[in-house]
């Protein structure tokens, strides 16, 4: 798969130590490749004349912001550049800047394929809330905050998964009308 056919992820939160648990779990560095950084895997192979096989690739592209307007305005690029999102994970409080139910409300507007996976720790808004201005139900998911790593981690899976199948189905539809 190559780097622009992978899925996209933008995750969105004014902390920046929440930002910082965001990249631990979805930027994750695979066992083998902390060992390369640290030359464990060179004195590995001197020691016992082998190599084992390169860790397995990222399975998604993500970008990290923390105001709700650069958001807005990353999507707005995405679609224009014709490579938009798949998720896009987001609190709701973040001043000083629009929260994340008006940033919500305005990717949706520009965006009607994204799923928003809302991530608070506070309960300003509801889900309800959420889908009246940023749904349908099925394209919006909320998780209250605290959030477990292995939680992030299969909700985009499942998202970027669905999304590269239905990459693939439309590119064997497009193949099959040209033969």
């Amino acid at each position: 798969m190559t780097q622009s056919s992978k899925p996209r992820l933008l995750v969105v939160d004014d902390d920046l130590g929440v930002i910082a648990a965001y990249r631990l779990v979805l930027e994750k560095v695979p066992e083998r490749a902390a060992q390369s950084l640290f030359g464990l895997d060179e004195l590995e192979a001197e020691l016992f004349g082998e190599k084992r096989a390169a860790a397995p690739e990222q399975e998604w592209r993500i970008k990290f912001l923390d105001q709700g307007l650069d958001a807005v305005m990353a999507i707005q690029w995405a679609i224009d550049e014709g490579d938009p999102y798949t998720a896009i994970f987001i609190d709701v409080r973040m001043p000083p800047g629009i929260d994340g139910f008006e940033a919500a409300e305005r990717i949706r507007k520009i965006d009607p394929d994204v799923h928003i996976i809302v991530v608070t720790g506070y309960s300003d808004y509801t889900y309800e809330d959420f889908v009246e201005v940023a749904g349908p139900a099925s394209k919006l998911t909320y998780m209250p905050k605290p959030v477990w790593p292995d939680q992030l981690r299969n909700v985009a899976r499942i998202l970027t998964r669905g999304k590269q199948n239905q990459q693939a189905q439309t590119a064997l539809i497009a193949e099959a009308k040209r033969a």
